[in-house]
């Protein structure tokens, strides 16, 4: 960062006949007297606070990192590996590629940011790889909500590290972030992104809501009518959260889904919130629909459309291990009711957000086209799984294992009353040692006998969705796509990028 007196000092030299360096050097320009000359408690660069949206994701990111690693890869192979890469819910899918993406949002730059680190690795020469890794590790670190010493520590520990091995690329003006957070907050404050958002809310959407024709005062109308409908929702919701009388109470009906959504819609739950009570201490709950998706299927059916071929011997280890009195032995005559996903609801990571988080993992087969619906491909999410319920946000890996959900369902009532619902994984091996390159953690297909290692878990000892990325190289497998990853792949690296919560647990934590 600039010092006033010394860049008064350079222009005024510069202003008498000399050439000092600094003065190109600093992308100074010949205007002798700044408005702030005379200013004597203000330090005009102190005015250049960190913007997210324009440095980190748009300068720094796409046009510099993205750009360069294009050029050592290629444009196919780069757009290869978009595609290959596995869904997760509320990820975005470049299923062309990202160049033809014609209009870049922050949207899209972040989008890109939470694979990209994964799909580099074995692609690029490894100095390369760890330019990259410091950039995402920096643009990461910069986005956190709440900055403690560690966690700036941390941020400048990844631009060093950027610095030391910058010359293979070029030099980039990060340097300031640490001393700007540490003077003003977190950079979220200062990020564009937000004030740029606000041009939908009152331009584009205020425009569609008139008739196009002397559309001003209209938009001007229709603002003041969304204001007034928000102060009023702001005032009901905040009436709704005051302590009530025992009487008023008592007229208050109990709902058994307090979050009121059904968990096996098909809409995107990962950016909505439930609207919880203030009041209520906040923990890890695991919803699912007030009805299965699918009731009553077969065993048949659990094992071919579903993939659970182990899915009998797998429920017979539960039963003898949870049900120890129960006598009978499930087979292919017993019916199941299975549902399509699970909502986590989490207490929130105040270093990402403030408000409670919720994920869904899904289990649901594949939906072949019927008539004008398209078809809908298998979705068989990763989870992290831990050997008992957790009741607070994800802390760190330690204790937990990767494993692929296939099946989410309640047992039938001929095995006696049991109201945990189950789910059917496959397991992954435990986390193995860092990638030295990367420094991303490994995981592998478990197998037993040469078949994959599968159990019967309780659906409240799901900890966290996960997501993986297979172990692509420089060229992309032609059999490897989006859709059949997880089945192609036996090597993964365990994507710590995917979402705020996760870089904390993996990252920091360390």
């Amino acid at each position: 960062m600039h010092d006033p007196e010394s860049t008064k000092e350079i222009l005024h030299r510069r202003k008498i006949g000399q050439h000092p360096p600094g003065f190109e050097a600093n992308g100074l320009r010949a205007v002798y007297k700044p408005f702030w000359a005379d200013l004597p408690h203000a330090d005009i660069f102190l005015a250049f606070t960190p913007d997210l949206l324009h440095q980190l994701h748009k300068g720094v990111f796409k046009d510099h990192l993205v750009k360069w690693c294009i050029d050592i890869i290629g444009k196919d192979e780069m757009d290869a590996h978009f595609k290959a890469i596995p869904n997760y819910p509320g990820l975005r899918h470049f299923k062309k590629g990202i160049l033809s993406v014609k209009q870049w949002t922050g949207r899209e730059h972040k989008e890109m940011q939470r694979v990209f680190v994964g799909l580099l690795s074995g692609a690029v020469p490894s100095r390369v790889f760890v330019v990259a890794r410091s950039i995402l590790d920096f643009s990461y670190y910069a986005q956190l909500q709440i900055q403690t010493t560690e966690s700036l520590k941390a941020l400048q520990t990844a631009l060093t590290v950027f610095h030391a091995n910058k010359d293979i690329f070029k030099e980039l003006a990060l340097t300031h972030y640490v001393s700007s957070i540490t003077l003003f907050g977190a950079a979220d404050g200062f990020n564009t992104e937000l004030p740029e958002h606000l041009h939908i809310d009152f331009t584009k959407d205020s425009y569609r809501a008139s008739n196009k024709r002397d559309y001003e005062e209209q938009m001007a109308l229709w603002l003041q009518c969304q204001e007034a409908v928000f102060l009023r929702s702001t005032y009901l919701d905040w009436l709704s959260q005051q302590p009530r009388s025992k009487s008023a109470a008592g007229l208050t009906e109990c709902h058994s889904n307090p979050y009121n959504f059904d968990a096996d819609s098909d809409t995107d739950l990962e950016s909505e919130t439930p609207n919880l009570p203030a009041a209520e201490p906040l923990q890890a709950t695991h919803v699912l629909a007030k009805a299965p998706a699918h009731p009553r299927q077969s065993v048949q059916t659990i094992m071919t459309a579903y993939g659970a071929t182990e899915f009998l011997s797998a429920l017979r280890s539960f039963l003898l291990k949870n049900l120890p009195r129960n006598t009978i032995v499930p087979g292919l005559q017993d019916r199941f009711d299975l549902y399509c996903q699970v909502v986590i609801v989490m207490p929130p990571d105040l270093q990402v957000s403030d408000v409670p988080q919720r994920r869904r993992i899904r289990a649901s087969p594949e939906m072949l086209l019927s008539g004008r619906k398209p078809g809908i491909p298998a979705r068989f999410d990763m989870a992290l799984i831990a050997d008992s319920p957790r009741s607070s946000h994800l802390h760190t890996l330690e204790g937990l294992r990767v494993a692929q959900v296939r099946v989410i369902f309640t047992l039938p009532r001929q095995f006696g009353a049991y109201s945990r619902a189950l789910a059917y994984v496959e397991w992954f091996t435990p986390f193995k040692p860092l990638d030295p390159s990367s420094r991303m953690q490994q995981v592998s297909r478990s197998t037993r006998q040469l078949r994959r290692n599968a159990a019967v878990i309780h659906v409240d000892e799901i900890v966290w969705p996960c997501h993986l990325i297979p172990k692509m190289g420089q060229t992309v497998d032609v059999r490897l796509r989006s859709r059949n990853a997880y089945e192609v792949a036996n090597d993964f690296y365990f994507n710590e990028l995917i979402d705020g919560e996760m870089f904390c647990a993996c990252v920091l934590s360390t």
